[in-house]
Formats: C-alpha cells, structure tokens, sequence
C-alpha cells in the first residue's frame, strides 16, 4: 500500500440527455474528445453541431459560461480543441471548426437546456414526423423523463429527446428591439 495520496477525479459534467441531432455518432466522438478541454477551461460545453454552409462543412461548438462567454475565452481554448479533433479525427469530411457562443438564437441540446429555458418559446424540428409534424413552436413546459413538453398554439405535445434533429430559443421582433436597449 502506498502512502502517496490519490489524485483527486477530474470534474466531470453533471449527466445529461443529449437530443438526438446530438447523439450522431460522429458529433458524439467530437463531443468527448472536447468536452474535458473546455472544463479545464472552467467553461461548459452546450454541445456540437454540424452545418452545411454553402458547398463547405462546419462544425459549430458553442461554449458558455455563467457570467457569459467572451469572444477572447473562445479564441484561448479553440486552438486546443481543434487539437484534440484532429486526434480523434470523427467527421470523414473537410470542415471549417468554429469555437463560439450560444448566440442569442442559442441552441438547446440536451435535457438540461430545456428544463433552464423553461417558459421561453423555442423552435424545435424533428428527425422523423411526431403526429404528421416535423416542426414545433411552443413554450417549453418542461421535461419529464426523456420527453419536452411543449405548449403550442395547436395544444400542448410531448416530443421525445431522442426524436429532437435541433431546437433553438426563439426571438420575436419586440423581444430583440428589448435585448439592444
């Protein structure tokens, strides 16, 4: 038995339910080779997203932070993210890596995004019809288990997680003209 002490565990992000955009297996490599670059950075990863752009590929990874991230905080950590995925190397294709904010029309992409935004309208489409519907607009109501309930202006629906392509906050003119005062 040594006496040396044991290192303490590396901070581990608190367990979350991916939507299904998220879970490709390609964004899911990404992801984990990244995630505990941006911890040790003290941010938090909101999740990585791939996006066609013309005839060129993107990968988008939006970082946060609770007293909100700076343009400054994303050009430290990127160089060391595009390390890592030049390492693991999880999507076939060139793309262009972007390393950014939320943005104010910010992605949701887990379970935790949803449950925080409760009450806001948001955009969400789907991988595969729910009741012959692809698109939602709607108040998030909450999450219970695996699903979002929504409340749209046509009643209220609960979408699977798992059944999610992309949701992002969504902005009416006034709510904008309210956000540059």
């Amino acid at each position: 038995m040594s006496d040396s002490p044991t290192p303490a565990p590396a901070p581990s992000a608190p367990a979350r339910q991916l939507i299904g955009g998220a879970t490709q297996p390609e964004l899911l490599r990404a992801f984990e080779a990244i995630e505990p670059i941006v911890m040790q950075a003290g941010l938090t990863l909101i999740g990585v997203e791939r996006a066609q752009e013309g005839r060129r590929l993107t990968l988008w990874v939006y970082l946060d932070h609770p007293d909100g991230i700076t343009l400054e905080q994303c050009g430290q950590v990127s160089p060391e993210i595009s390390a890592a995925l030049d390492v693991v190397d999880p999507i076939a294709e060139t793309y262009d890596l972007r390393v950014s904010s939320p943005g104010v029309d910010r992605p949701l992409m887990s379970d935790a995004d949803f449950e925080r935004f409760a009450g806001r309208t948001v955009n969400v489409r789907l991988l595969s019809p729910l009741q012959g519907r692809r698109k939602f607009k709607g108040q998030v109501v909450g999450v219970e288990g695996a699903d979002v309930r929504l409340r749209c202006d046509d009643g209220e629906f609960r979408v699977p997680l798992a059944l999610i392509l992309r949701a992002r906050l969504h902005y009416t003119d006034e709510d904008l003209r309210a956000l540059l005062r």
